[in-house]
């Protein structure tokens, strides 16, 4: 009987212990997550100027476009994977990287574009309005 109760006492501890939350979990955001309007700061290539950054829906996808200065740049529909999305494309020599993350209402943007003789990076950091 003893052992019995042994055993018992032992599947609920390993049944307990199984059911934590792990604490490494991505976070998970939606295509109505990343959708808005949002302000802060572009630096590209250490010039900063105010920035706003507008995101909408198209398709399953998203659309990000951004103005700094006198600049704005628009990214043709992204794919929404969960609160950070990349994309890379090379084309007639020069190579295009955007990589964004969502924390809540934080966005924040890293953009590159590289070929030839020129170099541009660009850091957009901005709060949902």
């Amino acid at each position: 009987m003893k052992v019995l109760r042994l055993t018992y006492v032992l599947a609920l501890l390993i049944a307990f212990s199984a059911c934590k939350k792990d604490k490494d979990e991505d976070p998970i955001c939606t295509q109505d997550d990343w959708i808005g309007t949002y302000t802060g700061t572009a630096d590209c290539d250490g010039n900063s100027d105010p920035a706003t950054v507008t995101i909408t829906a198209s398709g399953d996808n998203i659309v990000i476009r951004y103005s700094a200065g006198n600049t704005t740049t628009t990214f043709d529909p992204l794919p929404v994977t969960n609160c950070m999305l990349e994309r890379t494309s090379t084309a007639g020599g020069v190579t295009g990287s955007v990589m964004a993350t969502l924390d809540g209402d934080k966005f924040s943007l890293t953009e590159s574009v590289t070929g030839g003789s020129f170099n541009i990076n660009c850091q957009v950091e901005a709060t949902r309005d």
